[in-house]
């Protein structure tokens, strides 16, 4: 009768360390990645597709059922995982004529991955993220007040606020919640906008 209590409150305390470690750092990791492809080009690609798989695994295994997990990895495209990825960085990066070598790490969104593991019905603990932190946002806006105009439409249509900081030209610096990046990337990339992201400032446009 005394092993049963033991063993849940153990768990219990298990459970409450995971969460809080979640709440308050984020879920990220990093890996060291050594590709060799056709050109380095396509070897940083590889390297790239790697390191996510990588790292979704080693972090989420933490919180979910490992067994179903690294299943769903296997089964899910490299486009699809890119989703649940809020930033990177990339450190000690050398590249050879066929070759490419780096540090990567990667900060993962607690809500996609959360969402995508329920959908595939993959047993989990992974906590919904609610937060304050903010992400800045470089826009070059060619078509003036006309791509803005559009911005804050794809914006509003998921329930998204622009902050504006500063406007110099055709560019504008911003501020977004860090819980909506993927969600706003997903949007303005099928909406035609290009994006790319430098030292964890999302660069968008036409």
């Amino acid at each position: 009768m005394s092993f049963l209590p033991k063993n849940l409150c153990v768990m219990t305390l298990l459970f409450a360390g995971l969460v809080c470690d979640a709440f308050g750092a984020g879920l990220s990791g990093s890996v060291s990645v050594n590709q060799t492809s056709d050109t380095a080009a396509k070897a940083k690609i590889n390297a790239l597709n790697l390191a996510r798989r990588q790292i979704l695994t080693n972090v989420l295994s933490q919180y979910a059922n490992k067994d179903s997990l690294n299943e769903l990895i296997q089964q899910t495209s490299n486009d699809d995982l890119m989703n649940l990825i809020l930033s990177s960085s990339v450190s000690n990066e050398q590249m050879s004529a066929n070759g490419y070598s780096a540090k990567i790490t990667m900060n993962i969104d607690n809500d996609a991955a959360k969402k995508w593991l329920n959908a595939n019905e993959v047993q989990n603990w992974v906590p919904l993220m609610e937060s304050d932190e903010k992400f800045s946002v470089l826009i070059t806006v060619p078509n003036g007040l006309q791509d803005w105009a559009e911005l804050r439409r794809i914006a509003r249509a998921d329930n998204i606020e622009i902050e504006t900081q500063n406007l110099q030209g055709k560019q504008i610096i911003a501020k977004m919640p860090l819980s909506y990046r993927t969600k706003f990337t997903a949007a303005i990339r099928g909406a035609g906008w290009k994006y790319s992201d430098k030292d964890g400032v999302l660069q968008i446009w036409k």
